[in-house]
C-alpha cells in the first residue's frame, strides 16, 4: 500500500512539474515607467537604436529619465499564479545572458517573475559603450532545473544622434508563433 501511495504522489509531482506550459508574451529593451511587483509593466518607448549619451545624461539608467522612466530590458509571460508547484512556489523563473558591444558577456542566476508575469532589469551602460547589444532570454524550471532559450532582444547604441537610423533584425526564418515551454 505504501508503494502505491508513493508512486501516486510521485506521478502527481511529475505531472505538476512537467505539465505546465509557459508562453512568451513579449520581450524588449527601452524606456519603461515605474513597474513594481504589484503594478503592470508600462512600456513608454521601444526602439532598435538608442542614443546612450542622451540616456546617460538624463539618468535613464537610474530611473530618472523624463521623471520616472528607466532604460531596461523586460520579459513578459503569463501571471505566476498559473504556474505554482505543490509548495506554492512559482515553477517558472527566468535567466538572461547579455552580450555587450565589446563582446563581454554576463549571465544572470535564475530570477523570479513578478506576480503579474513580467520582470525587467536596468540596462547599465558606461559612457561610450556604443554598438550592438544582445540579450538572450531563458526560462528556468525550478523543479527540473531545465533551461530553454525563448527569445533574443537586439538593439544598437550610439554616442549622440546617429547620422543614419540603424534597424537590426534577428533572422529567425519564418515567423514563429510565441514560444511555449513544456
Amino acid at each position: 500500500m505504501k508503494k502505491i501511495l508513493f508512486l501516486t504522489w510521485f506521478i502527481i509531482l511529475f505531472m505538476a512539474a512537467y505539465g505546465q506550459e509557459w508562453t512568451l508574451i513579449d520581450t524588449g529593451a527601452g524606456l519603461i515607467a515605474d513597474a513594481g511587483n504589484n503594478k503592470r509593466l508600462k512600456i513608454i518607448k521601444r526602439n532598435s537604436t538608442w542614443d546612450i549619451r542622451d540616456l546617460y545624461e538624463k539618468g535613464a539608467h537610474e530611473g530618472r529619465y523624463n521623471g520616472n522612466q528607466l532604460f531596461a530590458a523586460w520579459i513578459q509571460g503569463p501571471e505566476t499564479k498559473e504556474f505554482m508547484n505543490i509548495k506554492g512556489m512559482p515553477v517558472w523563473m527566468y535567466k538572461y545572458r547579455i552580450t555587450y558591444p565589446d563582446g563581454l558577456t554576463f549571465e544572470s542566476e535564475p530570477i523570479d517573475f513578478f506576480n503579474q508575469g513580467f520582470s525587467y532589469f536596468p540596462v547599465e551602460f558606461c559612457e561610450k559603450r556604443e554598438g550592438v547589444w544582445k540579450i538572450e532570454w531563458f526560462i528556468y524550471n525550478r523543479e527540473t532545473r531545465l533551461v530553454n532559450q525563448v527569445a533574443t532582444t537586439v538593439f544598437q547604441t550610439t554616442w549622440g544622434e546617429p547620422e543614419i537610423n540603424f534597424n537590426y533584425k534577428v533572422k529567425t526564418g519564418e515567423q514563429n508563433p510565441p514560444a511555449q515551454v513544456n
